[in-house]
């Protein structure tokens, strides 16, 4: 079965030095772009499945070149590399509707996790009705140094807290607590922040976890919606089917057969060649 393309637009320092993570060959055809001037005309030219930004330390203009770019081909996916963790970054990232957002050196799991989880979104989308998603206009990074806003430090806590206690049931009230916020305005702050409400990070945060789990094939779509913590089965299975694209129980199956055909396919590949 042929791989999907991915064009990676190589934004580093070091462009004859780079190199995508190990396993990227194992699930897509690589091409790559260094010239970003003609990067749209190249899109157009040979449409990707997977565009992959590449940075250091992101710039200015790096970040307003991946934002023309989604705005253009909204329906495009985009993984963004970096060296440069940062909280806000990440948040700036999300807002602007990449897919994932990855920190180097990533850590093989990570890989495997990030693009199993898209490749078997896109092959349930193929079949279904394409929606273009909306794209909000947010400005670039305040820092891109990388330095918090105010209203990005104070809210902190509360991103900490969901990767803590996300298996649980919890309250508003507490979280805004742990903020030093009364809950109505932690609730508009974190909108205000974030771009989404409390309870929808929440819920996408438990679904990034539940992808993970149901790399395993062992598990079940009950016993992975208690470990992230819902409590109805069938409504965690519709809300995962709404945000994810596919029903959790496709996920399963489908992330079996493709890690056993990548390992396949890649058994002769050099996971450490350098993309020219």
């Amino acid at each position: 079965m042929d791989k999907p393309d991915l064009l990676w637009v190589n934004l580093t320092v070091s462009l004859k030095e780079a190199e995508l993570p190990a396993g990227f060959r194992e699930y897509f055809n690589i091409r790559s772009c260094a010239d970003t001037f003609d990067l749209d005309r190249i899109i157009v030219g040979r449409p990707p499945q997977l565009l992959c930004f590449d940075f250091d330390y992101p710039d200015r203009a790096g970040l307003r070149l991946l934002l023309d770019v989604k705005s253009t081909h909204p329906s495009l996916p985009i993984i963004m590399l970096t060296l440069q963790h940062s909280e806000a970054l990440a948040i700036w990232a999300f807002r602007s509707k990449v897919w994932d957002y990855l920190v180097k050196p990533v850590p093989r799991h990570e890989t495997d996790r990030c693009l199993r989880t898209l490749l078997s979104a896109m092959s349930y989308s193929r079949n279904q009705r394409r929606r273009v998603p909306a794209i909000q206009q947010d400005g670039l990074p305040d820092e891109v140094s990388i330095r918090q806003r105010p209203a990005d430090t104070m809210l902190s806590p509360a991103i900490y807290y969901v990767e803590k206690y996300y298996r649980s049931k919890f309250r508003i009230e507490d979280v805004a607590k742990v903020c030093g916020m009364s809950p109505f305005r932690f609730s508009r702050a974190f909108k205000e922040s974030i771009g989404k409400t409390f309870r929808d990070y929440t819920i996408d945060y438990r679904l990034k976890e539940a992808c993970r789990l149901l790399e395993n094939p062992g598990t079940t779509v009950t016993d992975v919606s208690y470990a992230v913590g819902f409590n109805d089965p069938s409504y965690f299975a519709r809300v995962f089917k709404q945000r994810i694209g596919m029903p959790p129980s496709m996920m399963i199956g489908q992330t079996k057969s493709r890690a056993k055909r990548a390992e396949t396919e890649s058994a002769d590949l050099e996971l450490s060649h350098i993309v020219s």
